[in-house]
């Protein structure tokens, strides 16, 4: 009898669930590709001339002329995610994206493969009608501060943002070569637990998550360690938006004259990031810890176009074993990035066609535990910066067509011309084809 009924409850509770409720799964894709060319003929040196000892030059010797091809262009595919998203429940949602990724293998040529960007279940128990959630989520998830701050950037397909950009972070002699180490603040994505809460009226996010500290690259099973990482944006004026909203809604539009949105963020990333124990004794213990703002503002003008700015900042505090070991390394990188995106206020235009423009800057702040007389890539003269301008044409909502001027410039001559002639920026032109749908 107890069987029955517990069949009978089932069958009566999927029904009228049902009715409420219906399954969705959506299936979309995001791809970035283009056209790049080294529009300078320049690259950062890879090759040194051993028999030409030069003190005044970096590495202290000449670099190497011809090490690449003169006028190199080339058409790329940089990303391509396939997005699977399930709403399987009011309050269960899953994802899984697949990742088409590039990379450079030991013949130097480029390939690609596949592997798994993101994997989570999303469950909020708790919404209430005010607006305010909480939920949390487990598997592979996204470092919340990159994404949100690529959404406000809004040209993730031009460049990534400061947080997520391959920084140079070490070059070093080997030889007649140079070894170049890249790097950014963190994964993009991770494997844990993460706790989010949403304020009443959209004033505020604020998460919480426990990660490997591995990335989404390294799935493998982690050692004891644990990386935590906080995060909160704010929207101080979202209630009055809100409002503004409902009454262009009741009268048929859906576009806001003057602040669109404010929102201000930060975060804090604490742990060893995939460093995991130092088994030497009495050796220094690595700590990575990252800490970081950010701000944004978008003001639409009274008939059309608008104008967007916003930046964001980054400091990290490093902390290797020495030389001895006893001894600690710390270090402190730290960079800021700001950027503009302007819509002519042209009513034809309709918010097609946009001027961009960044500026980032970073300093890695090389350990640089004994002095040389010689140029090297250390503390003295490791910092770069980046700068994008450009346009952007959005003919629809899926497709991003874009042209800009990328150049990287170092604090000395890092960077070697085609006929050998060192200098320190690196430019390239790109045409940009972004598709999300």
């Amino acid at each position: 009898m107890k069987k029955i009924s517990c069949v009978l409850f089932v069958i009566v509770f999927s029904t009228l669930y049902s009715q409420e409720f219906k399954p969705e799964i959506k299936v979309g894709a995001t791809v970035f590709t283009g056209w790049e060319f080294n529009v300078d003929n320049a690259e950062f040196i890879s090759k040194i001339d051993t028999t030409g000892p030069n003190s005044s030059t970096p590495f202290g010797y000449d670099p190497l002329k011809n090490q690449f091809e003169t006028s190199k262009n080339s058409f790329y595919l940089e990303r391509a995610y396939i997005n699977v998203i399930a709403s399987l429940t009011p309050d269960l949602k899953a994802r899984v994206t697949p990742d088409v990724f590039s990379f450079t293998d030991g013949n130097g040529k480029t390939q690609y493969n596949m592997g798994i960007k993101f994997a989570y279940l999303d469950y909020i128990p708790f919404r209430n009608d005010n607006g305010m959630s909480f939920g949390f989520r487990l598997g592979v998830l996204p470092n919340t501060w990159i994404p949100t701050n690529e959404n406000y950037w809004g040209y993730r397909g031009f460049q990534k943002t400061l947080t997520d950009f391959s920084w140079t972070t070490s070059a070093v002699r080997s030889g007649n070569t140079v070894i170049r180490t890249q790097s950014s603040f963190f994964p993009s994505a991770d494997l844990g637990l993460q706790l989010n809460f949403t304020s009443p009226k959209g004033i505020a996010e604020i998460s919480g998550a426990v990660l490997n500290g591995n990335g989404y690259r390294n799935l493998a099973f982690d050692n004891r360690f644990k990386d935590i990482l906080f995060t909160a944006f704010v929207h101080p004026l979202q209630p009055s938006i809100n409002k503004k909203m409902e009454s262009l809604k009741k009268a048929g539009k859906d576009r806001i004259e003057g602040i669109s949105d404010i929102t201000f963020g930060g975060y804090a990333y604490i742990g060893k990031l995939d460093k995991g124990e130092n088994y030497t004794a009495n050796a220094v213990q690595f700590e990575r810890k990252r800490f970081g703002g950010m701000a944004h503002l978008r003001y639409n003008f009274k008939k059309a176009g608008f104008i967007k700015i916003g930046g964001e900042y980054g400091v990290q505090k490093n902390v290797d074993p020495g030389s001895p070991i006893t001894d600690k390394a710390e270090t402190s990188p730290k960079g800021f990035s700001a950027y503009l995106e302007f819509n002519p206020p042209v009513t034809s235009i309709n918010e097609k066609l946009m001027l961009v423009f960044r500026y980032d800057s970073f300093d890695p702040d090389i350990y640089t535990p004994v002095s040389s007389s010689t140029i090297l890539f250390d503390n003295s003269h490791d910092k770069q910066s980046l700068i994008i301008g450009g346009l952007a044409f959005k003919p629809n909502k899926m497709l991003t067509l874009g042209v800009t001027y990328q150049g990287i410039t170092y604090e000395d001559n890092f960077v070697v011309k085609y006929d050998g002639t060192s200098t320190k920026t690196d430019g390239r032109l790109l045409i940009h084809g972004i598709l999300n749908f």
